[in-house]
C-alpha cells in the first residue's frame, strides 16, 4: 500500500479531526480506520469532522485499507509550536504507536497552512509544523526515526469546502501505512 501522496492539492481520504482530549482508544480508532480490540467505539458525533464523505467505520488491517488512515491536529496562526494541550496529545499518540498493529507502521506527517502570507513563507511554515510533530514524537522515546517521514504542502491542499484562510487549514495530518518491502 502506498501513502497516496500523488494527488496534488487533495486532503487525504479518511483523515479527520479528533478532539484535543482524544484518548488512546480514539487515536487508535482514527489511525486504524475502525474499532480497536479492547476499546469501546469512541463517541465521535459532533466532535470529529470527516474531511471526505464515505469514510468507512469498518475495522480493517492496515495492509487491507484502501489508503492511509489518520487524523490531523491544529496549529495557531503563524506558528509551528505545539500548544501544551497538543504536546500532551502527541505523547498519547506516541503511546498508541506501540499497539501491535501499529508498532511497525510508517508514519507520515504532512504540514499545511492557510492562505494568509506568501506561498514561500507558508511552505517553510508547513514543513516546520510537520517537523515539530516529528520531534515531539521522537522525544517520547517510543518511535524510531526510520518510521517517520515529514512533508510540507504549504497552502496547496486546503480542506475541501473551506476558504483557504480558514483556521482549520493550519494543521498537520498524521497518516499511517504498512511498511513496504524496503521499509518506510
Amino acid at each position: 500500500m502506498s501513502l497516496g501522496l500523488a494527488v496534488p492539492g487533495a486532503a487525504q481520504t479518511g483523515v479527520r479531526e479528533l478532539p484535543i482530549s482524544a484518548d488512546r482508544c480514539a487515536i487508535l480508532h482514527a489511525l486504524m480506520g475502525g474499532p480497536y480490540p479492547g476499546c469501546a467505539v469512541p463517541v465521535i458525533a459532533g466532535v470529529t469532522r470527516r474531511i471526505e464523505p464515505g469514510f468507512s467505520r469498518d475495522a480493517a488491517p492496515l495492509e487491507a485499507a484502501g489508503g492511509p488512515k489518520g487524523y490531523f491536529i491544529r496549529f495557531a496562526f503563524n506558528s509551528s509550536r505545539l500548544t501544551p494541550e497538543y504536546a500532551a496529545h502527541v505523547k498519547r499518540l506516541a503511546g498508541a504507536f506501540v499497539a501491535p498493529e501499529l508498532s511497525t507502521a510508517c508514519i507520515m506527517l504532512v504540514g499545511h497552512t492557510d492562505t494568509v502570507g506568501s506561498a514561500n513563507f507558508n511552505d517553510v511554515l508547513s514543513r516546520s509544523r510537520a517537523k515539530q510533530v516529528a520531534e515531539a514524537l521522537l522525544q517520547t522515546g517510543q518511535i524510531q526515526s526510520a518510521r517517520l517521514r515529514t512533508e510540507g504542502r504549504g497552502e496547496r491542499a486546503a480542506l475541501a469546502g473551506l476558504d483557504g484562510a480558514d483556521p482549520l487549514n493550519r494543521r498537520v495530518e498524521i497518516l499511517v501505512r504498512a511498511p513496504g518491502p524496503t521499509g518506510c
